[in-house]
């Protein structure tokens, strides 16, 4: 079942809506349901990582800053 939603947008990001809608070949509507999508995917992907924060235990204080540094 598909729902109808109104939203105002910048006129400027309409106008990137329809490019990209139309370079892709797909609907604005299609378009704007699959960056929802993708952006709600990737906050929950974010939110399954929270409980593994700081379950390390023992490594560098700064191993995140400097994770980089340690496997060159």
């Amino acid at each position: 079942m598909l729902v109808r939603k109104q939203i105002l947008i910048p006129a400027a990001l309409d106008k990137k809506i329809k490019r990209l809608a139309q370079k892709r070949g797909i609907s604005q509507s299609a378009l704007i349901v699959a960056a929802v999508e993708a952006s709600l995917d990737a906050s929950g992907q974010i939110d399954h990582l929270t409980p593994l924060i700081g379950v390390i235990k023992g490594g560098p204080p700064r191993l995140s800053e400097s994770v980089d540094d340690i496997y060159r």
